[in-house]
Parts: structure tokens; C-alpha cells; sequence
């Protein structure tokens, strides 16, 4: 893909693998996309001038997932110390995501500088504390929908029990009470999506019960009481956060595989059944759990404005539009996002009365807890899925567990949403699903799930 980009438009092309950036600076970039890298070109001055320039290129790199950047500074006639300190800000920011920010050409009086003020070294391909190393686990690489999927197996020994909590399918009704209701609290290793409220009793949370995930030890809900504004508590030596359920899907780590998504040159989102169906014909799992760290490309789904208490039926029209809040558009685009959820291969009736625990052998086409499940887009899998939005930073690509991600969001980032996914099939009208541009999903397959209550 070509682009030529000035401070007015974009204009691509197909002709060749380079994106030229003209600028009204007096430093200019030329993009060449190499296999493991993107190369830059540059030519001009690297100053206090053309310095933010270059950060806003990177800016973007970085948006785009490419966390592997090389200069070739051969047409660079001038550096100076902003320039210096623009160079050294970038390396930071691509060592700290465990990526890299080389030099592999210098002009003279650039190689010059650098000799000067003892920076040659940082920026030499044989500095190998600015590249992540190998990871001993081999990736099983393929290319689909325009995309780039890698899968490492974490644990091949994994698995999980989903334990399906409470009454999903009363929900439109509104009429759950006291005795509808548990307290549990979120613990490490711990998965959980569904709904309620942080409290200690139903009296307390009746008010409030909203969308909720467990995050491995976090718990973050949206309140359904009209302020729209997420809230969340994390475990903390002494502080343990209490939380009144009224329904949910429970699972566990560790994990069995990390997926790894990126778009080629040649696409730029991805949607959520596409993802799931990719997931389930590499792992060869008909229902398993899932945790995924992903950019958004526009998200579909819904939440509570109203809590379903009290009898009020949230789904009637014309109440509906005042108790049940809808994406209008896809929403939060570009923004970072934890999704938690258990995705289904093949539908089946749910769990007689009395049987208590059923097993999900490979290939067997029984799911119980179905009416914990919606169908996706093209009806194929059944899931259901909670997603907490968080304003963009860059994220790390190569942990091998979220836990660290987790925790770098909720502490740097905070949290902006919280929304049940849903595929709105409408004709016409419909938005369709929710699409994502790239990232990470950690999957366990579930051996079989345990009716609670």
C-alpha cells in the first residue's frame, strides 16, 4: 500500500510497498513496510522544529500495532538536541512496549552527534536489551480476512468448569428479589460476567444492578441508576470488594492458548464472529472461555438503564427506550477494551431441572446454560460477552498472561464503559457486530459446565 500524506488529505494507491509523509516541516519521511519492521526514511533536519513531526509518525506506528521501527537517518544534515531527545523518547516508548527503535543508516554529521554525547550504542541493532527476546514458545502463524494470527500454546494441560449462576431469561420481566441474589467477591485467577452490583446485600445494590465483569480480582460494574459512569474495585490486601450477583458465568485460569492478532496492509478491522470462528477452528474447541485485550474498531451492544427490580418490564415499548440503553452507532472507536466470555460451537436446550452438572466432551454437541447464550452474527456460534472500554494507551504485545495488562489499564488508563455485546442483525437498520483492529485473547476450553443455582 501507498500513501502520500501532506497537512490536508491522504491519498493511497496500490502501487508499491513505501508511504511517503510530505510536511510543511523541514524533516521528511518515506515508510517502507518490511517483513518483521517498518523502515523510515528520513531526510532533512531532525530539530526543535521538525521534532513533532516525527513524534506524531511514531504516534500512529504505534496505533497501528508496529512496535519494530528503524531509522535510516542517512539524509539527515542536521541534529540537535531536540532532536536527540525526540530519538531518545521513542526508543523508551518502543523498549517499554518490548518492541524496538534502531538506527541502521547515519549520515555523517548524524553518526557525529550521537559519537558525541555517547549515544551511538542505544541505538545499534546489536543493542539487544532494546529487542524483546525470543519466547521459547512456538507460534503457529496464519493469514486470514486480511489479517495476521499467531497462536502459542500456553498449557496444554488447561481447562476450566463455567459455573452458570441465576436466572438470565427473567430479566426482561424485572422482578428479581432477595432470594434471586448471592454475594461473592472476585479473586485472582477468577473470571466472571453477568450482572449486579458492588455491595453486600440486595437492599443495598437494588438500585444499581448493571453489566459486571470479574477481572482477576477486580470487580467493575455499570450502575443502572442513570449515572452512566463505571465503577470498580480491586482486591487489596485487607480490601476485599463485596458484590450482590444476580446472575453470571463464571470461569477460570490458566489459560491453554494466547492468540495474536494484527492487520496486513491490506485490512484494518476485524469482526467479532470472524475472531471467534478463527479461534474455534485453531483450537478445535466447541465451548470455551475467553479473555481478550483488544484496540476497537466500533463496538455494538447494550446496557441498563434501569435496574430489573421491582416488576418493571424493561423491554416494553415504548419504555424500552428509557430502561435499556442501545448503541445508535458503533461506539468507542480506537479505544482499548477487556473483553470476558464464553463462546459456544454448537446450540443446545439447557440444563433439565435437577441435573446439576453436565460434561462437554471434544466434539459433543450438548451445551448446557444455553440461555446464558445469544447467537452471533452468522449464527454459527452462540456467546455471550462483556466488554470494559478504556481510553487508548500502547499496550505490551508479548505477556504471556493479562494480568499485568489488566492492571496497566485500571491504573493508567481508567475506565469508561462497560457494555454487553450483542450482533444487531436488524434489516437495514441493523449496525451488524462489533469489530476490533488488533490485539491479544487468551483462550481455555471449558470441560463442563456446573448449573449453580
Amino acid at each position: 500500500m501507498c500513501c502520500k500524506v501532506n497537512k490536508k488529505k491522504q491519498i493511497d494507491s496500490t502501487a508499491s510497498h513505501f508511504c511517503t509523509f510530505v510536511s510543511m516541516s523541514t524533516l521528511d519521511i518515506l515508510r517502507e513496510d518490511e517483513k518483521d519492521r517498518v523502515l523510515l526514511h528520513c531526510s532533512g533536519r531532525l530539530d526543535a522544529t521538525s521534532v513533532d513531526h516525527l513524534t506524531d509518525y511514531m504516534d500512529r506506528l504505534v496505533r497501528e500495532g508496529k512496535y519494530q521501527v528503524a531509522l535510516d537517518l542517512s539524509g539527515i544534515n542536521y541534529l540537535s538536541s531536540a532532536g536527540i531527545r525526540a530519538l531518545v523518547v521513542q526508543h523508551k516508548n518502543l523498549q517499554s512496549l518490548n518492541g524496538y527503535f534502531t538506527i541502521t543508516k547515519s549520515s555523517e554529521n548524524v553518526a557525529q552527534v550521537l559519537d558525541m554525547v555517547g549515544m551511538s550504542g542505544m541505538f545499534s541493532q546489536l543493542d539487544h536489551k532494546a529487542c524483546p527476546a525470543k519466547e521459547a514458545i512456538k507460534d503457529i502463524i496464519t493469514r486470514e480476512e486480511g489479517y495476521v494470527f499467531r497462536m502459542q500454546e500456553l498449557d496444554k494441560q488447561a481447562s476450566t468448569t463455567v459455573i452458570c449462576s441465576g436466572e438470565p431469561e427473567r430479566i426482561a420481566a424485572g422482578n428479581y428479589t432477595r432470594e434471586d441474589t448471592r454475594t461473592i467477591t472476585p479473586a485472582r485467577g477468577k473470571f466472571a460476567l453477568g450482572l449486579g452490583a458492588i455491595g453486600e446485600s440486595f437492599p443495598e445494590c437494588s438500585g444499581r444492578f448493571g453489566e459486571y465483569l470479574f477481572l482477576n480480582g477486580m470487580a467493575a460494574y455499570l450502575p443502572a441508576d442513570g449515572s452512566k459512569k463505571p465503577d470498580y474495585m480491586i482486591n487489596h490486601r485487607k480490601l476485599i470488594a463485596r458484590f450482590t450477583e444476580v446472575y453470571g458465568l463464571h470461569f477460570s485460569g490458566p489459560f491453554s492458548h494466547r492468540v495474536v492478532f494484527e492487520p496486513g496492509q491490506e485490512a484494518s478491522t476485524l469482526e467479532l464472529s470472524s475472531l471467534a470462528r478463527l479461534i474455534s477452528r485453531l483450537t478445535g474447541y466447541r465451548n470455551w472461555a475467553f479473555v481478550m485485550i483488544a484496540q476497537s474498531a466500533g463496538l455494538i451492544g447494550t446496557s441498563l438503564n434501569v435496574s430489573p427490580v421491582d416488576g418493571r418490564a424493561l423491554f416494553s415499548y415504548p419504555g424500552v427506550k428509557d430502561a435499556v440503553r442501545f448503541t445508535t452507532e458503533p461506539a468507542h472507536l480506537r479505544m482499548q477494551t477487556i473483553s470476558a466470555g464464553i463462546v459456544s460451537k454448537a446450540p443446545a436446550p439447557a440444563v433439565a431441572p435437577g441435573a446439576a452438572e453436565v460434561a462437554v466432551a471434544p466434539g459433543e454437541t450438548g451445551t448446557p446454560c444455553r440461555n446464558f447464550l445469544r447467537p452471533m452474527k452468522d449464527n454459527t456460534l452462540l456467546a455471550h460477552i462483556h466488554t470494559a472500554v478504556f481510553p487508548y494507551i500502547p499496550l505490551k504485545k508479548h505477556d504471556l498472561s493479562p494480568d499485568d495488562t489488566i492492571n496497566h489499564l485500571l491504573d493508567d488508563a481508567g475506565l469508561a464503559d462497560i457494555l454487553h455485546l450483542l450482533c444487531d442483525d436488524r434489516p437495514l437498520s441493523g449496525l451488524g457486530e462489533s469489530a476490533f483492529r488488533q490485539g491479544m485473547c487468551w483462550v481455555v476450553p471449558v470441560e463442563k459446565f456446573v448449573k449453580d443455582r
